[in-house]
């Protein structure tokens, strides 16, 4: 089946870094799911120009999935530019309120995200709609305790965030979310199997089209889920390497000595190589993470002894 998006919904698919993005125009404004990461706001503002000759004058409202500072990064900016009001889940509006370091990835996660504030939140079950298309907000949590999805039921379209991708998974972080992220998200899956979807937009990569493209999107996450509930080593070297990409991606090149040592003093990696692999040295673990990387070439390293990844941010 060769499934559509409604004219008037526009699909900005950018990276790792940078969450995908999608707007919902009417006739004079436009709301915008998900707005990346910080440094990936200005190019954002402009790819919005160039995909629809919108201006940030245009922008009525940002909805966020989830809260992480790969969503929510541009925000500030955005909001600054165009005045608009920001809506999140009811449980990410205390999150943000009250300045986690840990649950919202940023201090604890060597990440950065401008301050916002929400203007509404919404919980499970209500509805938003604008653009001629409605709404239900539907819970997504697991990756992160206050992530939503949005189903609009007239156009069979599902927006996902990082509940749902094409490949691969996205990082529910053992020190963070626990075994408990794990069986929320699968919760959450199996909710979807309720929906009927023929086009589901994640957070990161390409939209899955098709019902029985989501269908087996459904089964092979929740499959991946049990399996790390059962390899707990394999699900911290997962979240682990997940971190390194990312701070790979924020800092478009590092040497890798430094990065090393850098890594070995963060939170992120500290803490749960305490937790997961405490017989391990710190150095040898991020060596040893850093070469799988490169084996899967993910990262590429230079002669310069640097490192960069292959993946688009």
């Amino acid at each position: 089946m060769n499934a559509e998006l409604p004219s008037n919904i526009t699909f900005l698919q950018r990276g790792v870094l940078h969450s995908n993005s999608i707007l919902v125009h009417d006739d004079t404004s436009f709301v915008l799911f998900d707005t990346g990461y910080y440094t990936g706001a200005p190019a954002l503002e402009r790819t919005i120009l160039e995909r629809t000759g919108r201006t940030l004058g245009d922008l009525a409202l940002i909805v966020n999935t989830h809260v992480h500072p790969d969503h929510t990064g541009g925000n500030a900016y955005l909001q600054e530019r165009s005045g608009c009001d920001i809506v999140t889940s009811e449980i990410d509006g205390m999150l943000v309120e009250s300045g986690d370091p840990v649950t919202l990835m940023r201090d604890w996660a060597d990440l950065r995200c401008p301050a916002f504030q929400p203007s509404r939140t919404v919980r499970p079950g209500e509805t938003l709609a604008f653009g001629g298309v409605e709404f239900t907000v539907v819970d997504g949590s697991g990756h992160s305790a206050g992530e939503v999805s949005f189903y609009a039921p007239r156009h069979k379209l599902l927006i996902c965030g990082d509940l749902l991708w094409q490949a691969g998974f996205s990082n529910v972080v053992p020190l963070v979310e626990g075994v408990a992220g794990l069986a929320r998200h699968e919760r959450s899956l199996t909710g979807l199997k309720t929906l009927d979807v023929d086009i589901a937009i994640p957070g990161h990569g390409p939209p899955i089209v098709g019902r029985e493209a989501v269908r087996e999107g459904i089964d092979r996450t929740i499959e991946t889920i049990r399996f790390l509930r059962s390899r707990r080593d394999r699900w911290a070297t997962t979240s682990l390497k997940a971190f390194i990409v990312m701070h790979v991606l924020v800092e478009e090149r590092v040497m890798r000595r430094d990065f090393v040592a850098r890594c070995a003093r963060s939170p992120w990696f500290r803490e749960q190589a305490a937790r997961f692999f405490p017989d391990d040295g710190a150095i040898a673990l991020l060596d040893g993470l850093l070469d799988d990387l490169l084996t899967r070439r993910v990262l590429c390293a230079h002669e310069d002894g640097t490192l960069t990844s292959t993946l688009h941010a």
